[in-house]
């Protein structure tokens, strides 16, 4: 399967995931979080809105849970994890970034 099926059935099974994101100026390792959506940005980018857990931290400023928004051509090494996850506050699945979705909860 290719990131963007093993994304997408973790989206539609609500598990959670460990990915890696090989990005200039992102720290190198392993992350842990719950995607949410996967869709296509007005850049014309493959993104995916993940409610990311722990792992690696690219700025102490920024504490975990939060929302990180990424580009999917940047993931590498998803693996879906056995733990079931609930929607995340601030989640909105009708939000007009989501016009041109892949998969979403």
């Amino acid at each position: 399967m290719d990131t963007i099926e093993i994304l997408t059935s973790a989206i539609q099974h609500k598990k959670q995931i460990s990915y890696e994101y090989d990005a200039p100026d992102r720290a190198v390792g392993v992350r842990i979080g719950n995607p949410h959506a996967i869709f296509i940005s007005t850049a014309e980018n493959v993104n995916i809105d993940i409610f990311k857990l722990g792992g690696v931290k690219t700025d102490p400023a920024k504490p975990l849970p939060a929302w990180r928004q990424y580009k999917v051509k940047n993931i590498k090494n998803v693996v879906i994890l056995d733990q079931n996850f609930s929607t995340a506050d601030g989640y909105n699945p009708t939000s007009k970034q989501y016009a041109r979705v892949i998969a979403k909860i």
